[in-house]
């Protein structure tokens, strides 16, 4: 069977690079130590809702594997080459143009600083634009409180429609979504207040086989 095609996704901003990036096999091992970490962190198994006993890098590596085997897509997220936490879109429904999205910012230190909303951006860009969806779901535990600020900068509105709350790990859970054209509204608005902001230096393409 023919393997999926992975994608990285490049946004240059104010001297940074933030690069989201569909990993090779090699990759993904490489990372799954630090993303174990993350995962691990007390703060972030109680805003993710994660009850287990705890992460191994090949956990990881399954949890990632069993994404893409249900057609997910997940990304590693790196500011400047360096891993801050990972993002996917799941539950995608090309009939319907669906998807449902998160993404986590895994170092304490590197939390609160903006960086979940600008990767949120730019992978929303490339959720809408390359994947062709036309609403994205979401859903956070009521007590993560940070995430459900960072959806609602992105333009995110309460949703409890079926499609939405078919989603949900537990009937406390807030759900969430967000129209295309919703987003692209936001953008103009956006743009039109801090040029700067925009996203027009951001990149969707292909992996090549040398940049695997």
């Amino acid at each position: 069977m023919e393997k999926a095609r992975l994608w990285a996704v490049e946004w240059k901003q104010g001297g940074e690079t933030l690069l989201a990036i569909e990993p090779d096999d090699s990759e993904l091992r490489r990372a799954a130590p630090d993303l174990a970490g993350f995962y691990n962190d007390d703060h972030n198994r109680r805003m993710m809702g994660h009850e287990n006993d705890g992460f191994t890098a090949d956990d990881v590596v399954a949890y990632y594997e069993e994404l893409r085997a249900e057609e997910g897509r997940p990304f590693l997220l790196l500011l400047n080459g360096e891993l801050m936490g990972d993002a996917d879109f799941r539950n995608i429904d090309l009939e319907d143009a669906t998807g449902e999205f998160a993404i986590m910012i895994g170092g304490r230190a590197t939390q609160g600083r903006g960086l979940g909303t600008r990767f949120g951006r730019m992978l929303h860009a490339f959720g809408f634009e390359t994947l062709g969806l036309t609403r994205i779901y979401i859903s956070v535990i009521p007590s993560n409180a940070a995430s459900r600020r960072l959806f609602e900068r992105l333009g995110y509105q309460i949703d409890d429609s079926p499609g939405a709350r078919e989603l949900i790990d537990e009937e406390s859970d807030i759900t969430m979504s967000l129209a295309r054209t919703a987003f692209e509204q936001t953008r103009a608005v956006d743009l039109a207040a801090n040029p700067a902001s925009g996203l027009a230096g951001v990149r969707a393409f292909e992996r090549s086989a040398a940049a695997l």
